[in-house]
């Protein structure tokens, strides 16, 4: 990871959880840090830019005046609903974003591309099962096109259930349980019995400069997660374990239709880019709720 010091990384989605965390990663480590988001972000120690990724001549003209070495782009419309309406905004924002930022990279160079998949992609031999994973499985192909047809470096790093210190969204399970139970409320959930791959996100930060610095990875698909699944129940349980509060409302809310149980191929992660997870499920619980004590005890949450 030589490479980064004083080289110019730039990051699209900069100001999401697991954007700002790589960040201040990649700060610490030397590089020089551009940040990209839709709308102005106040307080970075960075140099940011506002671009709508959405805007082809935008983006050009970002590359063209920022001509990064690293790109990391993260930037993503995430939704898990399944009706008609959600598929052209997810194209948009997860294929034509990642499409005009591919082309921009081309037309400027780079050391290396970093396309942010999911899980939802997977399985790969079954049909994608709602816009957001087609969409993110599509993005997902264009950069080994762009690799196979024009040499570009880009590797797609496809990401498990990321969570930990910094994760705002009350959407997802974790911010959602946790910020409940310090409020004394039932946090109210699905069944609860889907097993997923979660991954802490300093591990991830780890794999996605990985995915960046090590060579003879260009136009491949690297899989980031634990290698384990863990159901949404066990993981709401310890957390009651740990916060004390209400217990939660398994069944509250329908589950969703066609989800599937996808666990990352850690071991070929670990042969192509040196990565392994370090952070188990426990510490990485027990970090994520003292992040949320804190937070909440100082008012800023």
């Amino acid at each position: 990871m030589d490479g980064i010091a004083n080289a110019k990384a730039l990051i699209t989605g900069a100001s999401g959880f697991l954007g700002s965390s790589l960040a201040r990663q990649l700060a610490s480590m030397g590089a020089r840090v551009i940040g990209v988001s839709r709308r102005p972000h106040v307080g970075a120690d960075h140099e940011w830019r506002t671009c709508d990724l959405e805007d082809a001549k935008a983006v050009s003209q970002l590359f063209d005046e920022t001509r990064p070495d690293y790109i990391f782009h993260l930037a993503s419309y995430v939704t898990g609903a399944r009706d008609l309406k959600t598929v052209l905004p997810t194209f948009r924002a997860n294929v034509a974003a990642a499409v005009h930022v591919l082309s921009a990279a081309c037309e400027t160079g780079c050391r290396r591309i970093v396309l942010a998949g999911s899980m939802e992609e997977l399985p790969d031999d079954q049909p994608a099962r709602y816009p957001y994973a087609v969409a993110k499985r599509a993005a997902a192909e264009y950069g080994r096109f762009f690799h196979a047809a024009y040499g570009l470096p880009v590797v797609s790093a496809r990401i498990a259930m990321v969570y930990g210190p910094g994760q705002r969204d009350t959407g997802k399970v974790m911010p959602h349980v946790i910020i409940s139970q310090l409020d004394g409320l039932a946090p109210r959930l699905s069944s609860g019995k889907r097993r997923v791959d979660w991954v802490h996100v300093q591990d991830v930060v780890r794999a996605l400069i990985a995915c960046a610095t090590v060579e003879g990875v260009d136009g491949s698909v690297v899989e980031i997660g634990s290698g384990r699944l863990t159901s949404v129940r066990e993981v709401a349980e310890r957390l009651t374990a740990l916060t004390g509060g209400p217990e939660p409302d398994l069944g509250a809310l329908p589950d969703r239709a066609n989800d599937v149980e996808a666990v990352m191929d850690t071991a070929t992660t670990a042969q192509r880019i040196g990565w392994r997870a370090e952070i188990d499920l426990a510490e990485g619980l027990r970090q994520t709720v003292s992040w949320f004590r804190s937070e909440r005890s100082a008012g800023r949450l």
